[in-house]
């Protein structure tokens, strides 16, 4: 009996050892698994957030390997199959997006377009013009048609396209954006010139001989009309006579990444022209990173100037709060259309008006005039996209604030009426009864 309980003791032991190695050998086998399917699932989750980025990288590496399919009268004809086409779809989808009751209540908000203009025509052009003046005074080794690119790219509107889809995609106030997207195009036809006509009076930053012209405004509205008004109008139209249809289309194309497509299709061919006309080799490493370091610090105050004015912080513990403060202070749905719209500059109108005032001049010298505009439109697409995702839950976290304050309201004893007993007169014989 000893031998075979030994026997039975050794091979249930030696069953529970290899039982032990197996179980080992598993979990040896499932932890890299386990990490591995963890790094997928974080990669994946990155590129859901930031493909944009991604397609921005792409987009450049190939305009800057293939310019010559991108550019303005290149292999597929990029004037009119970009420029035109992109627009439209971004314009189309955004009409087709847009409840009409909303984008009419949008036009009455004069406030708002009033700040987002003031900033966009006024407070940075004056600034980079402030900034330029500076580095003339303290005799930068900076090429001079950086001075003029940058008072060009400064003087323009703002962008007709990237300012709708941020502002659509971090939950801001995309009707504001896509009207004053509008307005301000309008408004450029007339400003921009005129803001070139006065910077072009300093002889410091225009030497005599600089090329001027006049913009062909017959020209530029009918495109703006055709490729903005006209597809937003049409998309209004439709949404407003099949409103299930389109709502179902949405959801099932994915309209938000239809537009984010269409607008790296315009980032591409913007930057196939830059690079065709070999503007990155005719400037030195100083005039590149001072581009880059200016556009970045303008598009950043702009977009801080924006949301302070639009904010309005106020004391309110040691002054009464005025109220023309409260009139002034936006939602932050409104700030964020209020940012993008005010702190963006635009290629399609930009570009143009720099062909049309230097028309004499060789295509190269419109390259380097481009390249200032072409970097801040990268830079606020680059910028902007990572802001999307911070403002999209700041504007969260004010609805969850409006929920919990109106939650509390419901809850708190206090604040509900107490019941009002309205005491009658009884007749004489009630009471003495």
């Amino acid at each position: 009996m000893s031998n075979s309980t030994t026997t039975l003791e050794v091979v249930s032991n030696s069953t529970v050892a290899e039982q032990t190695y197996q179980c080992s050998r598993h979990k040896q086998s499932v932890l890299p698994a386990r990490k591995w399917n963890h790094a997928c699932r974080t990669l994946v989750s990155l590129l859901q957030r930031y493909w944009f980025l991604l397609g921005l990288a792409v987009v450049i590496g190939l305009a800057w390997a293939f310019p010559q399919v991108g550019k303005t009268h290149g292999d597929i004809e990029a004037q009119y199959t970009i420029k035109w086409g992109a627009v439209i779809i971004i314009f189309l989808l955004s009409g087709l997006g847009l409840e009409v009751r909303i984008m009419f209540q949008t036009i009455l908000r004069w406030r708002l377009h009033l700040v987002v203009q003031i900033i966009n025509f006024l407070l940075l052009p004056f600034l980079a013009y402030g900034i330029v003046r500076f580095f003339v005074l303290v005799g930068a080794d900076i090429d001079e048609l950086v001075y003029q690119g940058w008072m060009i790219a400064l003087s323009t509107s703002t962008t007709v396209s990237s300012n709708a889809v941020m502002t659509r995609n971090a939950n801001g106030n995309e009707s504001a954006a896509l009207f004053n997207a509008a307005l301000g195009n309008v408004l450029g036809i007339f400003i921009s010139p005129a803001l070139m006509t006065i910077f072009g009076d300093d002889k410091k930053l225009f030497p005599p001989g600089s090329a001027r012209g006049t913009p062909d405004y017959t020209s530029v509205l009918k495109n703006l009309g055709l490729t903005v008004l006209v597809p937003l109008v049409v998309g209004q139209v439709i949404r407003s006579v099949f409103p299930k249809q389109v709502k179902y289309l949405a959801s099932k194309f994915r309209f938000s990444i239809i537009n984010s497509i269409a607008l790296l299709c315009m980032v591409w061919s913007v930057f196939c022209d830059g690079v065709a006309s070999d503007a990155f080799h005719q400037l030195t490493a100083v005039d590149i990173v001072a581009i880059i370091g200016v556009d970045i610090f303008l598009y950043l105050f702009g977009c801080a100037t924006c949301l302070f004015v639009a904010r309005l912080p106020w004391p309110h513990r040691w002054i009464q709060e005025p109220e023309w403060v409260k009139q002034w202070r936006f939602s932050r749905k409104d700030a964020i259309a209020i940012m993008y719209c005010g702190a963006t500059k635009t290629v399609s109108m930009g570009i143009p008006l720099i062909n049309v005032l230097y028309a004499d001049s060789s295509y190269g010298i419109v390259g380097v005039l481009s390249l200032p505009l072409l970097m801040y439109h990268i830079s606020q697409l680059f910028i902007g996209n990572f802001q999307v995702h911070p403002l999209k839950r700041w504007v969260e976290q004010e609805a969850d604030e409006v929920q919990e304050e109106q939650h509390g309201l419901t809850n708190n004893p206090q604040s509900t009426s107490l019941p009002t007993h309205t005491t009658r007169r009884r007749p004489n014989t009630e009471a003495t009864a």
